[in-house]
């Protein structure tokens, strides 16, 4: 097994305060700033730009993604 994986947790933790992008089980895709997180990985986000097949469909202050929607977690560039 390769060490420098790290896991999910230890990657959240080190994302918080960055840009994340957030692909949806439904087929939505969300980027923005990831404020915090619980152990069901259900996650706020900051600054949220919502979007699906085209261009942003919902601007948000502020987002809670449950956990159990998620299909990943990338960090994002602006």
């Amino acid at each position: 097994m390769n060490d420098k994986r790290s896991k999910p947790r230890e990657f959240l933790e080190n994302c918080l305060g960055d840009k994340v992008k957030v692909e949806l089980k439904r087929g939505g895709l969300v980027r923005g700033e990831l404020k915090s997180f619980d152990e069901h990985l259900n996650l706020k986000l900051g600054g949220a730009c919502k979007t699906k097949n085209g261009p942003t469909d919902r601007k948000s202050k502020s987002l809670i993604i449950r956990g159990s929607s998620v299909v990943f977690i990338s960090p994002s560039p602006v």
